[in-house]
C-alpha cells in the first residue's frame, strides 16, 4: 500500500491543515508522495533514501532555497513546525516537504523544450555560483575530481567486488576506457576546465514544463563541485537522445542544446573538446557506490555493472560518430 510508510507523526510534523495522501509517485532512488491539505493545496513529501546523511539533506535544501530566492524555477521548501527544514524519523531517515509544481515531464518531440533546458542550465550554473556553503562529504559520492585522482584505486576495488563473477569482459572494458581518458585528459588538463556547482543528473524526469517553459527543477541529490561541462554533456545525452531509454543522440538537437547553453555561459575551447569524453562520464562504475547499492539496497550488482558498461559502450560509439560536430556547435 502506497501510504504504509508515511506515519501520522511525519505528517503532523509539518504545518498542514488536515493533510491527506493523494498518491505515491514513481521514483527510483527515494520515496515521494503527493499530499493535499483541506483547502486543496498540494505538496510533495520526500523520504530521502539516496542520502542517509542529515547534514547532506539539509545542504540540498539550502541549495534549493537559494535557487528559488534568486529566481530559478523550483519548489518552495515547507519547514517543519519546529522550524527545521526537514524531519528525521525513528530510523534516522530525513523527510522534506515541498510545494507541488504543476507541469509535465520533458517532451522529446518539443525542440523548444530542449532550448529551454539548455538555457536554464546556464542560468542554474550562474546562480549556483553565488551559493557559498560546502557540500558535506558522502563516502560513496565524492567530488568529480576524485574520479580522476582515484581512478586506479577505484578499478582495483571494482575487481575485488566482482572477483569470480561473470563480468570480467565488462571490467576489462572499464579499465581500457579509463586508460584512454587519462591519456587524453590527465588530471592537470581536467583541473584547467571551469569549475562550479554541478547539478549532476540533468534530465527531463527531474523537471516539469508548462508548454515550453521550465516551471520546476527538483532532486538535488547529486550536487557537487566539478567541471561545469559535465552538466552540458549530460544534457546532450538526456535531451538530444531519440526518446527515454535511448542511447542514440540526434546530432542536430545536440548542437542546438550546446548552442543555447553557450548563449548564457560561453564554453571555452577546452570545454568543447571535453564534451565527447564527458558524455559517457555518468556511467563508469564507482566502487564505493556499488558497495552502497549492494549493502543498503540489496541491488544485483552484476546487472548494474552490465547496464553501466553497455551505456558507456553505446555513448562512446555515438561520440565517435558525432563528437567532432559537437565541438563546433
Amino acid at each position: 500500500m502506497a501510504t504504509a510508510t508515511v506515519s501520522s507523526d511525519i505528517l503532523a510534523a509539518f504545518p498542514l491543515a488536515e493533510p491527506a495522501i493523494v498518491r505515491k509517485f514513481e521514483a527510483t532512488r527515494n520515496e515521494i508522495w503527493l499530499i493535499e491539505d483541506k483547502r486543496g493545496r498540494r505538496y510533495v513529501l520526500r523520504r530521502n533514501l539516496q542520502h542517509a546523511n542529515k547534514e547532506r539533506i539539509a545542504f540540498q535544501v539550502r541549495f534549493q532555497q537559494h535557487l528559488l530566492r534568486h529566481g530559478f524555477p523550483t519548489s518552495e521548501v515547507i519547514e517543519a513546525r519546529s522550524g527545521d527544514p526537514l524531519v528525521v524519523d525513528h530510523d534516522g531517515i530525513s523527510w522534506v516537504l515541498f510545494t507541488f509544481v504543476e507541469g509535465d515531464e520533458f517532451d522529446f518531440s518539443r525542440d523548444r523544450q530542449v532550448l529551454e533546458a539548455a538555457q536554464r542550465l546556464a542560468q542554474f550554473h550562474s546562480i549556483a555560483e553565488t551559493f557559498t556553503s560546502d557540500a558535506p562529504v558522502v563516502e560513496y559520492q565524492g567530488p568529480y575530481r576524485d574520479w580522476w585522482a582515484g581512478a586506479d584505486e577505484n578499478l582495483q576495488e571494482l575487481e575485488e567486488i566482482y572477483a569470480g563473477l561473470p563480468v570480467q569482459d565488462e571490467l576489462s572494458y572499464v579499465r581500457e576506457w579509463w586508460a584512454r581518458v587519462l591519456a587524453e585528459w590527465p588530471l592537470a588538463r581536467l583541473d584547467a576546465l571551469p569549475v562550479g556547482w554541478v547539478y549532476g543528473d540533468y534530465h527531463g524526469r527531474n523537471m516539469v514544463f508548462v508548454d515550453d517553459e521550465l516551471r520546476g527543477l527538483f532532486d538535488f541529490d547529486d550536487i557537487e563541485r566539478g567541471p561545469l561541462v559535465y552538466d552540458v554533456a549530460r544534457g546532450v545525452h538526456m535531451f538530444a537522445r531519440e526518446k527515454r531509454g535511448s542511447r542514440t543522440i540526434r546530432p542536430d538537437i545536440a548542437r542546438a542544446f550546446i548552442k543555447a547553453y553557450a548563449q548564457g555561459r560561453a564554453l571555452s575551447d577546452e570545454e568543447r573538446a571535453a564534451l565527447p569524453m564527458m558524455v559517457a562520464m555518468s556511467f563508469p562504475p564507482n566502487a564505493a557506490y556499488h558497495r552502497y547499492c549492494r549493502d543498503r539496497r540489496g541491488e544485483d550488482l552484476v546487472a548494474r555493472l552490465r547496464r553501466e558498461v553497455a551505456s558507456m559502450q553505446a555513448l562512446s560509439a555515438e561520440m565517435d560518430r558525432i563528437g567532432p560536430e559537437l565541438q563546433h556547435a
